[in-house]
C-alpha cells in the first residue's frame, strides 16, 4: 500500500499530512498551487475490485463530480497520476475546519435539543438533496460521516462526507464493500443486501438519537475484534427489544419530535418515513409519516422481468463455465485433489458409466478451516478442474426485504443451477446461511434454513453439486451435516511447509527475481501462516523491489515475513515504518 509522506506531489497539490488510512488507499489534507488547503482521497487503482470502477476511474470519483451543496462535502478536482511506479487516482473536495459528530458526542456525552435538531436538518436537506437532485443514496450515515463546521458558540453547519458507498437503489450484492459499514446505524433491509434512500431514513434518525441520547437505539455490547457478521447478528438479536423511548423523554424530547424519529426508526419498512416526510416534519411543515413505498416494489417487480430465470435471486450471481489452470494452480494437497477427481467429478463427468455401475457422487462437501487457508480458492479450482457450470455465492446475494423472498431466491438459484448442469455451487461462509437453528443467528431465518434442507436433498441426481465453505462448522446446523446432503467434510489446515514452498513459488512465478531465493528458508520461516499471508508477504516483498527498482530477493522477502503477522496466531512482529 503506498503512503504518502508530506511535501509528496499529487498532480498540482501538495500533501502536507495524512489523516486516515482507507481500504484502497488514504486521505490527506493537501494545499495547490496558491497554498489553499483542500481534502484529498487517493486510490491504488490495482488495489480496487472492479465493480468499484466505472469506465476506468473509481465510482466514488465518478459520483463525486455531481456533488455541489451545502451540507455535502462539494467535488472540486479529479485526476489520475503515476507514483511509485503504481496507477493511482486522486479525488479533491473542499476542506472545512470542524470536527467529526462522533467526537463532539464522545466529548459532550449528549447534545441539547435545538444543536441536535439544528445539525441533523442539515443533514437531512444534504441527504434529500443525494436522493432527489443526484438520484444517488449515501448508504453509509454515521456520526463519524458528519463534520460539523462550527460557525458560532453552539451553532454547526453539518456537511455530510465520505461518498464511497454512494450509489443508486440496489438489491443483492452491493456495489461496495460491506465490510467497514457500522450495522447499529444500517437498516434493517441492508444486512439483506437491499440499499435505498429509506435506509438512508433510518440512518438519519439513528443519528439524531444517538445525539440526544449519547448512545445507539438498541444498544449491545459488541467485542473489540468481532467480525461484521457478528456485529450485524448482536444487532439484530438488539432489534427485538422495543426502541427505548424513555431515553428521549428523559432528555426531554417532546413528543412529536419522538414520533418522528419513532417513524424514521420503523423496522418495517413499509412503514417507515421517507427522508423528506422527517425534513418537513421538524421544519414544523405539515408531517404526514406514511410514505410511497410503490417505487421500491415496482423497481422489485422490474428486475424480475428483465431477467425471470434470476428473478428470485436479484443476486447478481452468473452461472458460468469454470475456466483456468484447475488443480495445477493448487500448491500441494495431492491426495485431496486425486480423492475428489476419483469420487466426484470423473462420476459428474461420465453419467453414463456411473449409471451402469449405479454410482452416485456426492450430494456436496464441506470445506472447513482457519480462515485464509485457501478454501474458496480451492472449491473455484475443483470447479475449473471440472470444467462445469460454477456460481460463488455470498451472504448479500440472496437476501430480499420481503418475507419469506429469501426462500424463493434459494429455490430459484437450485432450478437454474439444475438447468445447467452439471453445476457446481459454493456458498462462501456457509455458516451464515444456514446456522444451527435454536442459535441466536437463525432465530429470524428458520424457513430459510428448513428450505435448504429440502433443496439439499438427493440434488446430485439433477447434476448439481454444492460446496460449502466456513471456519465455523460447529455453527452449521447438523442436519445439514449429515450423510445425503454435504457428504464430504474436508479440513482445509495451514499449509504445511513443502506447501508454503510451493505458495511462495506460485506466487512469485514471472515476477523479477533474484538468483537466489531460498524457498526453504521462506517456508521454515513462515510456519503457521495462511496461503492469503503468503500472498501478502510476496506482494509487500515486491513493492519495496519495484520503490528501490531492484529484483526481488531473499532479503526483501524476510523482511515482509519479519513484518507480518500470521492471521492464524503467532508471536508479536517488528513493526515496520510506513512510507518510502
Amino acid at each position: 500500500m503506498i503512503k504518502l509522506k508530506e511535501n509528496d506531489a499529487v498532480g498540482p497539490y501538495r500533501v502536507q499530512y495524512h489523516i486516515k488510512e482507507g481500504i484502497y488507499g488514504g486521505t490527506y489534507r493537501v494545499r495547490n498551487e496558491e497554498g489553499k488547503p483542500f481534502i484529498m482521497k487517493f486510490f491504488v487503482l490495482d488495489l480496487i475490485p472492479e465493480k468499484l470502477l466505472v469506465d476506468g476511474n473509481v465510482r466514488e470519483i465518478q459520483f463525486s463530480r455531481k456533488l455541489q451543496h451545502d451540507n455535502v462535502i462539494s467535488y472540486v478536482d479529479d485526476g489520475i497520476v503515476e507514483v511509485g511506479g503504481e496507477k493511482c487516482a486522486y479525488l479533491i473536495t473542499n476542506y472545512f475546519i470542524g470536527s467529526l459528530l462522533s467526537e463532539v458526542v464522545q466529548s459532550e456525552g449528549t447534545l441539547p435539543l435545538d444543536v441536535a435538531k439544528g445539525i441533523i436538518i442539515g443533514v437531512l436537506k444534504g441527504i434529500d438533496y443525494l436522493h432527489e437532485e443526484l438520484s444517488l443514496n449515501h448508504n453509509d450515515l454515521t456520526p463519524r460521516n458528519v463534520l460539523l463546521d462550527k460557525t458560532g458558540e453552539d451553532t454547526y453547519v453539518p456537511r455530510i462526507i465520505d461518498m464511497g458507498h454512494l450509489c443508486a437503489t440496489v438489491g443483492g450484492s452491493a456495489p461496495f464493500p460491506v465490510l467497514d459499514l457500522t450495522p447499529a446505524f444500517c437498516a434493517p433491509e441492508t444486512f439483506t443486501g437491499f440499499y435505498d434512500r429509506w435506509g438512508d431514513a433510518f440512518s438519519s434518525m439513528a443519528v439524531f438519537y444517538y445525539m440526544l441520547c449519547g448512545k445507539t437505539p438498541w444498544p449491545c455490547v459488541i467485542p473489540e475484534n468481532a467480525s461484521f457478521q457478528e456485529r450485524k447478528a448482536l444487532t439484530r438479536q438488539a432489534r427485538r427489544n422495543d426502541l427505548d423511548i424513555q431515553a428521549l423523554k428523559d432528555k426531554g424530547v417532546p413528543d412529536d419530535i419522538i414520533q418522528i424519529i419513532a417513524d424514521g426508526l420503523s423496522l418495517d419498512t413499509t412503514k417507515r418515513a421517507s427522508v423528506r416526510s422527517l425534513l418537513k416534519g421538524l421544519l414544523g411543515e405539515a408531517y404526514t409519516p406514511k410514505s410511497d413505498h410503490s417505487g421500491r416494489a415496482k423497481a422489485e417487480v422490474e428486475r424480475k422481468e428483465d431477467n425471470p430465470e434470476k428473478a428470485a435471486m436479484s443476486a447478481n450471481v452468473e452461472i458460468k463455465k469454470a475456466t483456468g489452470g484447475g488443480f495445477n494452480d493448487v500448491a500441494g494437497m495431492e491426495s485431496l485433489k486425486a480423492e475428489l477427481t476419483n469420487r466426484v467429478i470423473w462420476i459428474l463427468r461420465d453419467r453414463e458409466k456411473a449409471k451402469k455401475y449405479r454410482l452416485m457422487p456426492p450430494n456436496g462437501m464441506i470445506l472447513y478451516g482457519p480462515p485464509g487457508c485457501g478454501k474458496t480458492f480451492f472449491a473455484q479450482k475443483f470447479a475449473e478442474e471440472s470444467q462445469f457450470n460454477f456460481i460463488l455465492v455470498n451472504g448479500s446475494d440472496l437476501g430480499s426485504i420481503y418475507v419469506h423472498g429469501t426462500q424463493g431466491k434459494i429455490a430459484d438459484l437450485f432450478k437454474e443451477a439444475a438447468k445447467k448442469a452439471p453445476s457446481i455451487i459454493c456458498f462462501d461462509e456457509f455458516d451464515s446461511f444456514v446456522p444451527s437453528r435454536g442459535s441466536e443467528a437463525a432465530s429470524h431465518r428458520p424457513e430459510e434454513v428448513n428450505e435448504f434442507l429440502g433443496q439439499l436433498n438427493n440434488c446430485s441426481e439433477k447434476g448439481i453439486f454444492v460446496i460449502g465453505t466456513t471456519n465455523r462448522l460447529d455453527m452449521i446446523d447438523h442436519a445439514i451435516l449429515r450423510k445425503g446432503r454435504m457428504d464430504l467434510h474436508i479440513e482445509i489446515p495451514a499449509p504445511d511447509a513443502r506447501t508454503r514452498s510451493l505458495i511462495f513459488k506460485i506466487h512469485l512465478k514471472d515476477r523479477p527475481l533474484d538468483a537466489n531465493i531460498d524457498y526453504d528458508e521462506l517456508a521454515d520461516k513462515t510456519e503457521n501462516y495462511a496461503a492469503s499471508d503468503i500472498a501478502f508477504i510476496v506482494n509487500d516483498a515486491a513493492m519495496n523491489a519495484a520503490l528501490a527498482d531492484k529484483d526481488i530477493s531473499q532479503e526483501h522477502l524476510l523482511n515482509a515475513i519479519k513484518c507480518t503477522r500470521s492471521s492464524l496466531g503467532g508471536p508479536a512482529v517488528e513493526r515496520k515504518k510506513i512510507g518510502y
